[in-house]
């Protein structure tokens, strides 16, 4: 038994246009301005085709006997988009009636149900491959829902239903309408026969509409065409939401026109299909992670980096679409998170995109603090620290005293640090002194109490994509002995406190401009553990990502990090590498 409309689609009848076949005759039964202007009209269009309301006989024809299917078991409508617009509007009762959708999902599914007035239930994919999640998909659909609608291939997921799990449901679950969307069906790597078996199955079946656009392998998204193939009782009910003449004439001609090479448009589709494939490929090659799906586009995943790189393209004249609704992760994200979704093109413009993704990684630089970052120092510099303030005050640290004046900025020098806190304490001592203490006792706990926060394969795995810097307040004698060889090796350049002759020290931006000067980048962050450092990478115009080494999440946030990191290694996530 077929799905029902709603009660008010029930109680109307579809509007009833103009016959078929009129174009010959005097038209003077619908307003139509009879008196054309044939001269301004589009090269090769009839000027009938213009002036007067379209004709969709011919086409629908065309397309049935493409397909194997009758004309009857085909409408028309203003792109895919209208036809899921027009199937909600039709089938649901406004607070009544529930509907599934997957989520992430093509925006209009669920916004069509909306508008509609469905309680809408999402199902999330599955968050790491994207896919599915067929079994919660069932949960709801046995827990009652009027309308079920997917795209296959999905947008932007690009994952898919096996045909013969929606004949599965549409059996098993008789009261529900699926609706599925096959906007890019022409683009999956399947035989003509698994392509289009959905498309019969819609003619026989009472709770199944299946959805196409010629906006993708056709090549005429500007002129909105789709059809939506069903049963007829279906389709009609359809009728009475749908606006009259949807479709323009235009689009009627060119797709008359496209049909008779029908096996070329196939091929191109196909040829698209591989050149993405390719694309792929050589983003794999550059170790980035990419969900491929069964359409024509890609998700890539450049995490913090989505929104600065699509930007870099706009600003290079490629557009890329950007799923990502923030610069960092969160738990509400969601598994698009640091995506951007690229459609593949020919193949000069793909070996643009490539050659723009590689200069931007070129230009982005990777700049690291690092004690507290980098390095555990609390059992070197910050023993120094108490063990300067026991000499001279008499009395060790007060448990968080130091990190509390970390957290007021200013003192990034722990010299500095160590002076402002024995001031504090009514001790008086000329800094030049405290320096030249603090350094001889620190060099003798630091080789054997200092260790790497890093993995080791995280600078090995960021350098391969971008140019790494470290810039600390560290002098040149306090570098080189203990990490010098270790870490040199594995940077552009390391800048210590005086290597920029007249530079300030952080939390002035001087060294970390710097840096953009030297190595002429244009973009890049700066990853630190204080005040000072989130201050100085904000002047400089770098993002600022904070680890949670020393002072407060507030703290760091207070002071400009835009995100918020446990640990160095969570970068790897970060930038997706």
């Amino acid at each position: 038994m077929p799905i029902l409309p709603k009660k008010t689609v029930q109680a109307e009848e579809a509007y009833k246009g103009p016959i078929e076949g009129r174009l010959d005759y005097i038209r003077l039964d619908f307003g139509e301005n009879t008196a054309d202007f044939p001269q301004l009209y589009p090269d090769g269009l009839p000027p009938q085709s213009v002036s007067a309301y379209p004709e969709y006989g011919r086409l629908l024809d065309r397309l049935a006997a493409i397909y194997g299917i009758s004309a009857e078991n085909i409408l028309l409508t203003n792109g895919s988009d209208e036809g899921l617009f027009v199937v909600a509007h039709t089938f649901i009762e406004p607070g009544v009636d529930r509907a599934v959708v997957s989520k992430p999902c093509f925006v209009v599914q669920p916004q069509s149900l909306r508008l509609a007035g469905a309680e809408l239930i999402e199902v999330p994919v599955i968050f790491d491959t994207l896919a599915f999640d067929l079994a919660g998909i069932e949960a709801a659909l046995a827990d009652g829902v009027k309308v079920a609608m997917f795209a296959t291939p999905e947008n932007p997921t690009g994952a898919t239903i096996e045909s013969a799990t929606v004949l599965d449901w549409c059996k098993r679950f008789p009261d529900t309408l699926f609706v599925l969307d096959e906007a890019y069906v022409e683009f999956a790597p399947k035989e003509r026969n698994e392509r289009d078996l959905l498309l019969k199955a819609a003619c026989r079946l009472d709770n199944l509409l299946v959805l196409r656009t010629f906006s993708k392998a056709w090549a005429m998204a500007g002129l909105r065409l789709g059809i939506v193939v069903g049963k007829p009782q279906m389709l009609d009910w359809l009728r009475r939401v749908r606006s009259p003449f949807s479709v323009n004439a235009a689009a009627v001609w060119t797709a008359l026109n496209m049909l008779e090479h029908y096996q070329s448009v196939m091929a191109n589709a196909a040829a698209v299909y591989e050149r993405k494939n390719a694309l792929v490929a050589e983003l794999r090659k550059r170790n980035y992670l990419v969900n491929d799906g069964q359409s024509n586009c890609l998700l890539l995943s450049l995490g913090c980096n989505a929104r600065g790189a699509s930007d870099y393209f706009q600003t290079n004249g490629v557009l890329v679409r950007n799923r990502s609704a923030s610069i960092a992760p969160s738990p509400d994200s969601g598994p698009l998170w640091g995506k951007v979704r690229i459609s593949a093109g020919t193949q000069k413009e793909n070996d643009r995109f490539l050659e723009l993704l590689d200069s931007f990684n070129r230009n982005y630089a990777v700049m690291f603090d690092l004690d507290g970052t980098l390095v555990d120092t609390t059992a070197s510099f910050d023993a120094t620290i108490d063990i300067m303030v026991r000499r001279y005050a008499g009395s060790p640290l007060v448990p968080g005293e130091l990190n509390n004046l970390r957290a007021e900025g200013g003192y990034n020098d722990d010299w500095v640090a160590t002076h402002e806190l024995l001031r504090r304490r009514g001790v008086a001592v000329d800094l030049k002194i405290i320096a030249a203490e603090a350094t001889e006792q620190y060099l003798k706990l630091a080789v054997d109490h200092e260790s790497a926060y890093f993995d080791a394969d995280l600078l090995p795995r960021t350098r391969e994509r971008h140019p790494l810097f470290i810039v600390t307040g560290r002098t040149r004698p306090e570098y080189d002995p203990i990490w010098g060889s270790r870490l040199d090796p594995l940077f552009e350049r390391v800048y210590c406190l005086f290597d920029v002759p007249g530079g300030k020290p952080k939390p002035a931006p001087d060294y970390l401009l710097k840096v953009k000067e030297d190595y002429k980048v244009s973009d890049g962050v700066y990853v630190g553990n204080s005040v000072d450092d989130m201050r100085a990478a904000r002047q400089a115009g770098l993002a600022a990502i904070a680890v949670t080494t020393t002072l407060s999440e507030e703290a760091l946030l207070d002071a400009g990090a835009q995100m918020i990191l446990s640990s160095v290694n969570e970068l790897k996530k970060v930038l997706c590498i």
